[in-house]
C-alpha cells in the first residue's frame, strides 16, 4: 500500500514537471503575459493527461510513456486554450487595476 502511494506522488511530481516545461515553452514567446493565468490550466492538463492513461487500461511500461506523453499534449492543449482565453476576452485589462504601478 505504501509502494502504490509512493509511486502515485512520483508520478504526479513527474507529470507536474512535463506540465510546467510546456507551459514554459508556451509563455517564452508571449513574454510571460498571461502565464500566472496559464499556471493551473497547464497543471490540471498535466496531472489530468497523465491519470487518465492508466485508468483507461495502460498501465504497463508502455503506459509509462504514453502517459508522459499524453502529459506534455494535454498540459500544451489546455494552456494554450487559456492564453486564447486571455486575449479573446482582453484579462489584461481587467486585472490591471491589481497590477503594482511602481517598479
Amino acid at each position: 500500500m505504501l509502494v502504490n502511494v509512493i509511486f502515485l506522488i512520483l508520478f504526479a511530481g513527474a507529470w507536474t514537471f512535463i506540465a510546467l516545461l510546456s507551459w514554459i515553452v508556451l509563455s517564452i514567446p508571449r513574454r510571460a503575459q498571461g502565464a500566472l493565468w496559464a499556471v493551473p490550466f497547464a497543471w490540471l492538463g498535466g496531472i489530468g493527461g497523465g491519470a487518465l492513461v492508466p485508468l483507461v487500461g495502460l498501465d504497463n511500461q508502455l503506459g509509462i510513456g504514453v502517459s508522459m506523453v499524453a502529459a506534455f499534449v494535454c498540459s500544451a492543449t489546455l494552456c494554450w486554450i487559456s492564453f486564447r482565453l486571455w486575449d479573446s476576452f482582453s484579462l489584461a485589462d481587467r486585472f490591471a487595476p491589481w497590477a503594482r504601478r511602481n517598479r
